[in-house]
């Protein structure tokens, strides 16, 4: 049984969203972003992504990747994700 938060949210006992590509622009704060399909992102707000790298849509998400981080929202350019709330 999950006892801390962050086991909690990892099974997403904290709710979660399911987005598709024609659900348009998808706000909140998560802790992860889990692609059920090949999917890729038009947008992602992601304070703490590094700004000298990728603003992480030029990736293809694979079905079954995970993107973990404090993520405040996001569009899906294709594809679908399970968006997990942050505790």
């Amino acid at each position: 049984m999950a006892t801390s938060n962050v086991e909690k949210q990892s099974f997403g006992q904290a709710g979660a969203t399911i987005a598709l590509a024609a659900t348009g622009a998808v706000t909140g704060t998560f802790c992860a972003l889990a692609f059920i399909e090949e999917s890729t992102l038009a947008s992602l707000t992601w304070a703490d992504l590094d700004p000298g790298g990728d603003d992480g849509t030029t990736p293809t998400y694979p079905a079954g990747f995970v993107l973990y981080g404090e993520i405040t929202g996001f569009t899906l350019g294709s594809g679908s994700v399970v968006a997990y709330k942050e505790w």
